[in-house]
């Protein structure tokens, strides 16, 4: 086990999951945040960011998964290559509240599919 998640489920319920929405963990780890997240998805789809070679031995066996082995400094460059059409140019960022030591973020572009990021 790679580590125990904290404050998994408020971090997931702050994040008010849209089934259908595109979402980015930029710190995947062990993954735990990213599994869960990934139970409430439909034709949602998680793209999950972490340049430690540790966290590649927890990537999520799953078509609505896509694991990123690197830093998320490139996270606007790689959501371009990956999620494509599906994003749009304008994202707003705005402050979510924290859940734990460290701070989230939401990213949410101009259209009815919203795209977080959890950091």
């Amino acid at each position: 086990m790679y580590h125990k998640s904290v404050l998994l489920e408020e971090s997931v319920k702050g994040l008010n999951i849209n089934p259908d929405g595109l979402y980015v963990d930029v710190t995947f780890g062990g993954g735990g945040h990213s599994r869960r997240i990934m139970e409430c998805l439909d034709k949602g789809h998680l793209y999950a960011f972490d340049q430690d070679a540790d966290a590649a031995r927890n990537v999520i066996d799953d078509s609505r998964f896509t694991f990123i082995p690197q830093n998320f400094k490139y996270m606007k460059n790689f959501l371009q290559l990956y999620a494509g059409g599906r994003l749009t140019a304008s994202w707003q960022i705005s402050a979510c509240r924290r859940t734990s030591s460290t701070p989230r973020r939401r990213v949410s572009p101009h259209a009815s599919r919203g795209v977080s990021i959890c950091v």
